[in-house]
Order: structure tokens, then C-alpha cells, then sequence
């Protein structure tokens, strides 16, 4: 197999005040480039429109330039910069450093790769998957959590496609079997 995109040719790209989002799927995994100008922070910038304190969708990245500092809602602090690869969990705030822009390619697996709503996670416990039609997927592997992965969907829906999810549809998208 050998299958290619071009980011300047998204498949889904976004624009907000300080910066600028464009995504492509393919051969199971959506690539993101983030592009985040002076002056961006997502407890300035995303927090209003998803509603969540912080930041509450993980990330896979590495930074291509500029500087980032992520703040995790533990205090947990990190700055980072180009060539820095990174996993990020949910509950964090993050900021651009400096005058420079901040660029970030963000990898996640496609909704295809996920084959059923709950599945049997580690240790036997079920684990519930989230998608979004645009291919970004959000799990978890406990009910205890469930809360976070409500939110980071919500989160994604509103920052991403201006579009707001309720609890319960997401709640119900859970329940039935067609999700993957």
C-alpha cells in the first residue's frame, strides 16, 4: 500500500484568531497540523467556545517549530520545542512561547480502526469508544472517567466543527453497536 495527502489540501481545516488547524485521514490514522500564532492559549482561545476548564483530548505530536508550554491541570509543567515528539493527556492548558508561531503535527487513529462502541479493554475492562465522523476517535477503559470522555468530544465537536454534542447523544451514540 502506498497512499499519500498533502496538508496544504486538507480534508478538514479550521481557522480561529490565533491560528490555524488542517487535518487529513488516511491508511487509518488522521494527521493534524496545528499552527498556532503569538498570543494563542486554549484557556484564552478554546475554552469559551467547548466550555471545559482545560483541555480534555489527548495528543500524540511533535512540535515542527516554535515553542509551546503545557501546563497540566496536576501543575505539571513542560516547555516544549521543536523536534520535541509528545503524549499529552487530557486536563491541560497550553500556550505559544515567545514571538515565533508554534507548528504541531498531532497523530490519531481513525474512526476505522476502532471496531466496535465497547470492547473489552485491558485487565477486562470495557473500554468505550467515542468517534467523530471526521475520523478522531476518543476512549477510555473505565466508566469512572466517563465524564472526560463526554467532554473531549463535546470539546472537539464545538472547537472543530462548531457544532454542539449533548451528554446524552453522546451517551446514546455509546449505547448502540453501529458506532466505531
Amino acid at each position: 500500500m502506498l497512499i499519500t495527502k498533502n496538508l496544504d489540501t486538507p480534508d478538514e481545516s479550521r481557522s480561529f484568531e490565533h491560528g490555524e488547524l488542517a487535518a487529513v485521514s488516511l491508511g487509518g490514522v488522521t494527521f493534524a497540523r496545528a499552527a498556532f500564532r503569538p498570543g494563542w492559549r486554549w484557556s484564552t482561545d478554546m475554552k469559551p467556545l467547548v466550555g471545559t476548564d482545560s483541555c480534555q483530548i489527548s495528543h500524540q505530536a511533535v512540535v515542527v517549530s516554535g515553542r509551546l508550554r503545557v501546563k497540566m491541570d496536576t501543575g505539571e509543567e513542560r516547555e516544549l520545542g521543536a523536534g520535541d515528539a509528545h503524549v499529552v493527556g487530557p486536563g491541560h492548558d497550553a500556550w505559544v512561547v515567545g514571538d515565533e508561531p508554534c507548528v504541531i503535527l498531532d497523530f490519531a487513529p481513525d474512526v476505522e480502526e476502532s471496531s466496535e462502541s465497547t470492547s473489552e479493554g485491558s485487565g477486562g475492562v470495557p473500554t468505550h469508544v467515542a468517534a467523530c465522523p471526521c475520523g478522531v476517535t476518543f476512549q477510555i477503559e473505565s466508566d469512572e472517567v466517563l465524564d472526560h470522555l463526554v467532554a473531549a468530544v463535546q470539546e472537539h465537536a464545538l472547537g472543530s466543527h462548531d457544532h454542539k454534542v449533548t451528554r446524552e447523544h453522546i451517551l446514546e451514540e455509546l449505547k448502540s453497536p453501529s458506532v466505531a
